[in-house]
């Protein structure tokens, strides 16, 4: 493998990025062993779509859920009343994940997924977050164990059992309708039609530059057109 170096300064950038004001968030979902299979620790993945998620959740009831550790989560619900019994939060397109954790309690998985930019993909491949001589990785999935843990004593929510809120919520994160994972690097620009929610998701989490991820044109042919043509339509 190739030696990624980076300069102190951009490492501190990265972390910066990473951890200044790290929350959880959850989504819960009904997956099929074959979407369970595809996640493993330590794996590095995009998610081409938005991803809908809440700061708050209880018992889970579904056989998944995904916990993201994150400060770029954009509050949507304070711009759109109707969501606030959610309290939805939205993760940008196009943003990266890493499996820090893969928890199976019975019949329950939870998979914990830190937020990283897109320029520091090559950093988090290679590196272990460390602070204090500590290795923060370690606790933060101890802590979502624990958080995981402590929501299975308590009731379901209410408003997070909605159908509204499980069509928002009910597909895997990152993967595509064939169950594979999107190519790393985009393939096609954020259709214009999702431009206007991109930019002010953009805009209220203080976004910059170093999460922007560089498309990569595929030179296969479209056939019914790309994800986002799919999405919208033509």
């Amino acid at each position: 493998m190739e030696d990624f170096k980076f300069s102190n300064e951009q490492i501190e950038e990265i972390v910066n990025w990473t951890l200044s004001g790290l929350t959880m968030y959850y989504r819960d979902t009904q997956l099929s062993d074959d979407q369970i299979s595809k996640y493993e620790v330590g794996q590095i993945f995009r998610s081409q779509t938005f991803v809908d998620i809440s700061d708050f959740a209880g018992k889970l009831t579904k056989n998944c859920r995904f916990i993201f550790a994150t400060n770029k989560a954009a509050p949507l619900y304070k711009v759109n009343p109707d969501t606030e019994k959610w309290k939805l939060h939205t993760i940008n397109a196009n943003s990266y994940f890493k499996v820090l954790d893969i928890y199976r309690k019975g019949d329950k998985i939870q998979f914990f997924l830190l937020h990283i930019p897109a320029k520091g993909i090559d950093f988090f491949r290679n590196t272990v977050l460390n602070l204090g001589g500590q290795n923060l990785e370690e606790q933060i999935i101890e802590k979502s164990r624990i958080s995981f843990d402590q929501k299975m004593e308590m009731n379901s929510i209410a408003v997070l059992e909605e159908q509204a809120w499980n069509e928002r919520t009910n597909f895997p994160i990152g993967l595509d309708n064939n169950n594979e994972f999107f190519s790393l690097n985009p393939t096609e620009e954020v259709f214009q039609q999702a431009i206007p929610l991109y930019n002010a998701i953009f805009k209220l989490t203080k976004d910059t530059e170093l999460n922007i991820a560089t498309v990569i044109k595929s030179e296969k042919p479209k056939g019914n057109g790309g994800f986002w043509n799919k999405l919208f339509g033509k």
